[in-house]
């Protein structure tokens, strides 16, 4: 065989070896890279328009899920809380404020409410339990509060029929307005 010739083979071997890698490396990114994400977008049926199911989920129960469904709803519905609120307070003394505080009645639980001074932190009204359906129409601050116009926050708890477990708590901002004469 001439050297053309082996020159020639030669080449044609490296140009089906330089072939072969790209072929396996195209395989290999398609297999790995370019592989579907079951929770994608992707994974939809385009011609009904809906989500495709994910593939590694077992059911035992066909029943159980929608039980499950049913509980969280549930759940999600026990945790609600409505308010009845007016958002600011007025004292003429410092002390004894004017308010609109409440326990809805679409609420199912008794609740207590804790009044704080966002300025110093400091907790200034702590009401007793309010039954369902009712509300105060003012409080009487631990200490005089000076002439001015501050934030709050009261925070409405929530508690179990036990009167001791805090079931749930909403924070809600409040101004208390101090306008002595």
């Amino acid at each position: 065989m001439s050297k053309s010739k082996k020159g020639i083979l030669i080449l044609i071997v490296i140009i089906i070896l330089i072939l072969l890698l790209i072929i396996g490396g195209l395989i290999w990114y398609i297999s790995t890279v370019l592989k579907k994400d079951p929770m994608s977008v992707e994974n939809t049926d385009k011609s009904q328009g809906k989500i495709g199911y994910e593939a590694t989920v077992i059911v035992d129960n066909p029943d159980a899920l929608q039980d499950a469904v049913d509980g969280l709803i549930e759940q999600a519905a026990e945790g609600t809380m409505t308010l009845e609120m007016k958002t600011e307070a007025v004292s003429a003394d410092g002390l004894n404020f004017k308010c609109q505080l409440g326990n809805a009645q679409e609420n199912r639980y008794e609740m207590f409410m804790v009044i704080y001074r966002d300025d110093t932190q400091e907790e200034i009204y702590r009401s007793g339990l309010l039954p369902i359906g009712t509300h105060i129409e003012s409080f009487t601050t631990n200490k005089p509060i000076d002439e001015g116009v501050y934030e709050g926050t009261i925070v409405y708890n929530q508690v179990e029929d036990d009167q001791e477990t805090i079931h749930s708590q909403v924070n809600i901002g409040i101004t208390l307005m101090v306008d002595i004469p």
